[in-house]
């Protein structure tokens, strides 16, 4: 397939809606060492781009209260529906998730990757797979999956794309280390790690969430999570803060610092309106009730999507 040129025409097929699912209910007491879907099942059906690409992401919040056992989620891919042929079978190593065996603590995580050699115009289905190392102590709070299209080339030239369509996408950091945090309820910290965003014509965004966090002695952990307000610090609230539902956390267990993020999609917008986007952080402290936890980076991304 080739690229998208200058002077090229851009197609509805060239950018299909991205998709996203997410499900809280919770799956305790796994037993399966070989791949499940789960009850619900978690899964999207999506439109394969021109380019025969898209962004895959799985998340997954989970624990054992057993303390050893290992929780793997992996997405699935098959052609139009759950019954078709297999085009990505669920494996964690290439493309899913894994948490360690954390006793009584969900760990939320999620993993990307691309997936190309899709058919153009295509539909597929998409959903997550989940397994366990052994054991029968190991419990999934949350499943979530999002594909993401993506285009070929390098411009969209030759179409009237409006400058709603794609506004600029943003994105936001800072290094500086919260040492010990206490507070149980979500806050933005100092300084502030916040963007400022426009709603695209589709209503939909692309939200990403992440930096680095610690435990150095096997304390309470840690939750960064998004909070979205119309306009300013001070608007009204279209995200709250919620771990469970898109944040990334720590791991209970003494360890360094590690990295990562969550991903998923955030439509309803209304197009033209101005958003503010922040990073906030809470501590579990019901945990083990000894703020040993450190912050020493917060992200967030907003990418507008199609």
């Amino acid at each position: 397939m080739p690229d998208i040129l200058v002077g090229t025409p851009i197609q509805a097929a060239d950018r299909p809606a991205s998709v996203w699912a997410s499900d809280a209910t919770a799956n305790n007491n796994i037993g399966s060492t070989s791949y499940i879907a789960g009850t619900p099942q978690v899964s999207v059906t999506f439109v394969a781009p021109t380019s025969g690409a898209v962004l895959l992401s799985v998340g997954v919040a989970g624990a054992d209260n057993g303390g050893t056992n290992r929780i793997h989620l992996s997405p699935e891919v098959r052609v139009t529906d759950v019954a078709g042929a297999v085009v990505l079978a669920a494996d964690v190593t290439n493309r899913g998730v894994g948490l360690p065996g954390e006793a009584s603590a969900n760990t939320h995580r999620s993993r990307t990757t691309l997936l190309t050699g899709l058919t153009a115009g295509t539909t597929y289905f998409a959903r997550t797979m989940h397994k366990v190392s052994a054991g029968l102590t190991a419990d999934i709070a949350v499943r979530e999956i999002t594909v993401v299209p993506t285009p070929l080339g390098s411009s969209f030239a030759g179409r009237p794309v409006k400058a709603l369509d794609y506004p600029p996408a943003v994105w936001a950091q800072d290094t500086t280390a919260i040492n010990n945090p206490s507070n149980s309820s979500y806050t933005a910290g100092s300084p502030e790690v916040s963007v400022t965003f426009v709603g695209p014509t589709s209503g939909r965004v692309l939200i990403v969430v992440g930096g680095g966090l610690g435990n150095g002695a096997a304390g309470d952990r840690i939750f960064l999570s998004p909070e979205v307000r119309l306009t300013n610090s001070s608007g009204a609230v279209v995200l709250s803060p919620s771990v469970t539902n898109r944040g990334f956390g720590s791991d209970i267990a003494a360890s360094g610092f590690h990295y990562g993020s969550r991903e998923s999609v955030l439509d309803g917008l209304t197009a033209g309106q101005v958003y503010f986007a922040r990073v906030m952080y809470a501590v579990a402290t019901s945990d083990a009730g000894a703020s040993t936890q450190d912050i020493t980076a917060r992200d967030i991304t907003v990418v507008p999507l199609p």
